[in-house]
């Protein structure tokens, strides 16, 4: 299976250095040099030069010469795995079988903006490392894979990132054989069971 990784997170540069450390076919790596843009960015350009693994710098994904680059690479699937901009149609439909993406909550429950950090500060005791098929919507296509994570009374949003971490580098692997075997299940989300977090702002960190 021909796999094109995108992200620009240590939570991507975990998961495409267990890819390749799996043997797995990957044709390519599209990420950003733009270190402002997440507060744990991670290059992933040591990785894929390792392994001789074209990759492509961009901070637009939907312009015309990441298209073709994309385009060009004939792959099957895409894992979109810690990138801030959402990807247009004409994108999302250039892999066989789609782009994956990743959301570590209990969606369609808590969809949107920093999930870990509101996780957290809302006393949630449990959250979710879950793997969807990337639509349209923010968050909103179809599951393929969901394991739940424990959050206890002495997580941060350090330990709780590196539990998600070590979660769904088991469950990537088993999405890509369930995908080579014709076994991939696709649980479409319920909308009405649906909420949107918003992007925190300085004043959230504020102690009441």
């Amino acid at each position: 299976m021909r796999i094109l990784f995108i992200g620009s997170v240590q939570f991507s540069f975990e998961l495409l250095d267990h890819l390749i450390k799996y043997n797995q076919n990957i044709v390519g790596v599209i990420s950003t040099k733009n270190k402002t843009i997440n507060s744990d960015y991670a290059n992933l350009s040591s990785l894929s030069y390792k392994k001789n693994v074209p990759i492509h710098f961009t901070n637009d994904i939907n312009n015309l010469r990441s298209y073709n680059w994309i385009k060009n690479k004939k792959c099957d699937i895409i894992f979109c795995l810690g990138w801030s901009s959402l990807l247009k149609i004409d994108v999302i439909n250039l892999p066989r079988y789609g782009v994956v993406g990743y959301h570590p909550t209990d969606l369609p429950k808590n969809r949107g903006r920093h999930p870990i950090i509101w996780s957290i500060a809302l006393g949630l005791k449990n959250t979710s490392s879950t793997f969807f098929m990337i639509e349209k919507g923010v968050d909103s296509g179809p599951i393929v894979s969901k394991s739940y994570v424990k959050i206890t009374n002495i997580d941060d949003s350090k330990t709780l990132y590196n539990k998600l971490i070590e979660c769904a580098k088991k469950q990537v692997i088993q999405i890509i054989n369930n995908f080579k075997n014709n076994k991939i299940k696709f649980i479409k989300q319920k909308n009405k069971n649906s909420n949107y977090w918003r992007k925190r702002k300085f004043e959230d960190g504020c102690i009441d």
